[in-house]
């Protein structure tokens, strides 16, 4: 059966327009230059220009031209943003132009801007550069949880005559574009469909890429409830969307619905305050972790620490803290051990995710103090092992490894 949804909040949404800093540091020459920039090999009467690391969707390269009616125009050009960007041999002077450009991994300009400014010897200045959206880009993602319930298992996006598949990854459906006009009206459709092809989910919307949000309402005709799409600014350069199916609000019942994905216990020395726990609930339901019924267990000792609400979203993360850990979404003096722990999360009689962390044996965990260890979703299915986990901190989103 052919299944309606509609789209119920759109936010149309451009390129990232950003602000970007260029860091001139001048020398005065001789090894002797001002604001500490200079170095010994440094020629008289030239600075040094350091760009901060930019972020952009399909990045390609970025390039800066420096000019002035007084001198010879400098051009750099740069594939990778891995360090600073550093130009050498630009003359001190008035109305320097700094001119920067960055394309998209299909050579198409999407991002520019420019500034004038005075550049003298010795001193230490910061030109800011607001760079302008010249083309947008839209990644959609549908969540379908790990298991995929709903059993969809391929669509597309169609945007007038362009036409974009969807692929699965993570438990989550996702779309991406490539390069699209900005102020340009889209017919958009989405087709959702089974292993079989019977199309399950379908849906259609006039919308327009633009810097300007705007939010529409429509009654949902879904048997399967409402569906809402979502798009929203990135501050990473891309146009982010949700396509929210059908779903319910349940409790966790099932080994895995949500599972440690981040543990913060290696705190260091008299900070124990700050120690954290993040859960994920791989589903596409709303999961409500209620009073009496879901609770965390020290297994070793059978210390326990019973949820009181807890509501995570389809997809999403929660974090667990103490009461002085910024932003969390739930409070608890449950203690983690700096070195080796075994923990659980019970709902019921259902153990919903166990593990054992620790930094020693022949299954160590990256365990550092200072450091938080967290889980790649990538990893689920071997979680239960040390060699699966990496350091670092990336709260409420996928693990970012150091």
């Amino acid at each position: 059966m052919l299944r309606h949804f509609c789209i119920l909040c759109i936010a149309a949404c451009s390129l990232w327009s950003a602000v970007i800093g260029l860091l001139v540091v001048a020398c005065s020459g001789g090894g002797s230059g001002g604001g500490g920039g200079s170095s010994g090999g440094d020629p008289e009467g030239t600075i040094k220009l350091f760009l901060g690391k930019v972020q952009v969707p399909m990045f390609d390269s970025i390039s800066v031209d420096v000019s002035a009616a007084d001198m010879a125009s400098i051009h750099i050009s740069k594939k990778t943003l891995d360090e600073n960007l550093k130009i050498e041999g630009i003359p001190n002077g008035e109305t320097r132009k700094f001119e920067v450009k960055i394309y998209a991994d299909s050579g198409v300009l999407v991002q520019k801007g420019e500034a004038i400014a005075d550049i003298k010897a010795g001193e230490n200045i910061t030109i800011p550069i607001k760079l302008e959206a010249l083309v947008g880009f839209l990644k959609l993602e549908v969540p379908l949880g790990f298991n995929n319930n709903t059993g969809v298992s391929s669509g597309k996006l169609y945007l007038d005559d362009l036409e974009f598949d969807m692929k699965i990854e993570n438990g989550k459906g996702v779309f991406n574009t490539g390069s699209l006009p900005l102020d340009k009206d889209f017919d958009m459709r989405i087709e959702l469909k089974d292993e079989n092809g019977e199309t399950l989910f379908t849906g259609s919307k006039n919308v327009s890429l633009s810097s300007i949000s705007q939010t529409e309402t429509m009654p949902s005709q879904s048997t399967r409830g409402s569906v809402i799409l979502e798009l929203s600014a990135s501050s990473a350069g891309s146009s982010q969307g949700v396509v929210k199916l059908p779903a319910k609000s349940r409790s966790p019942k099932d080994y895995g619905d949500v599972f440690f994905t981040e543990i913060y216990a290696s705190t260091p020395s008299g900070d124990d305050n700050s120690q954290y726990m993040e859960l994920y609930n791989s589903t596409s339901d709303t999961l409500q972790l209620l009073s009496k019924y879901c609770k965390i267990v020290r297994t070793d000792n059978g210390t326990k620490h019973e949820i009181t609400n807890l509501i995570i979203p389809p997809m999403s993360y929660a974090i667990i803290g103490r009461s002085s850990v910024l932003d969390k979404d739930y409070s608890s003096s449950f203690a983690l051990l700096k070195t080796t722990m075994s923990i659980g999360l019970f709902c019921g009689d259902s153990a919903i995710d166990t593990l054992t962390y620790t930094s020693k044996g022949d299954n160590p965990f990256p365990m550092k103090t200072g450091v938080a260890i967290q889980l790649p979703l990538d990893n689920y299915d071997t979680h239960e092992l040390g060699s699966s986990w990496c350091s670092g901190f990336s709260p409420r989103e996928d693990a970012i490894c150091q």
